[in-house]
């Protein structure tokens, strides 16, 4: 087995793969910095490690779970760490879907993943193309091509869903433009728009 990222939490869920119980895995760390970001602690790397057992113990007796869910934080930030998980993961639970959340910004690293995946959680933003209200919403530098090479690599797999939430200052006409875009882009995958809900930061 080679070197694994840190795990700052784990979590058995109801509600972050349609229709599925999923058990989640939490990286730390993040290049983004968005607003209302509900796992802040754990994306500035403010957590306390969950030893490596624990995570054993969950792969070998949570049979409840239909998927397990790779999330963070931003996971792709491991690279070839993320990838030893994974093949963690399928050594111990080869009946489970593994699917891995992204914000898009790291799409050779997702092409590196995606042969060993069965999807992925890709957050769309804002608008592809208003770089502005992208860079608004995550605090830090949007390159369109990243997001866009992301999105036809998560869109070919089983698994893959994406992700807004419903930010004030997105418009209807907003969301109807990122509703076009995954519908052009994103293979017919599922494309969910979730509630805001503000964080105190």
């Amino acid at each position: 087995m080679g070197d694994l990222p840190k795990i700052a939490s784990l979590l058995t869920s109801t509600i972050d793969h349609p229709g599925m119980i999923s058990l989640n895995i939490y990286l730390p760390y993040c290049n983004f910095n968005c607003i209302g970001c509900h796992n802040r602690a754990i994306a500035k790397g403010k957590f306390n490690e969950i030893p490596l057992e624990k995570l054993i113990w969950e792969l070998d007796n949570n049979f409840i779970v239909d998927i397990v869910i790779i999330t963070g934080g931003e996971p792709a930030l491991h690279g070839a760490k993320l990838l030893n998980l994974i093949d963690l993961i399928r050594k111990r639970r080869g009946d489970l879907p593994i699917r891995v959340d992204s914000n898009g910004s790291l799409p050779d690293i997702l092409e590196m993943i995606a042969c060993h995946v069965d999807g992925f959680a890709i957050d769309i933003k804002a608008p592809p193309f208003d770089r502005d209200k992208y860079e608004k919403t995550i605090r830090a530098r949007f390159c369109p091509d990243d997001l866009m090479r992301s999105v036809k690599i998560a869109s070919g797999l089983p698994y893959t869903i994406f992700r807004t939430v419903k930010y004030p200052w997105l418009t209807e006409d907003d969301l109807e433009e990122i509703r076009r875009f995954v519908s052009t882009y994103g293979g017919g995958k599922p494309h969910l728009v979730n509630p805001y809900f503000e964080v105190i930061e």
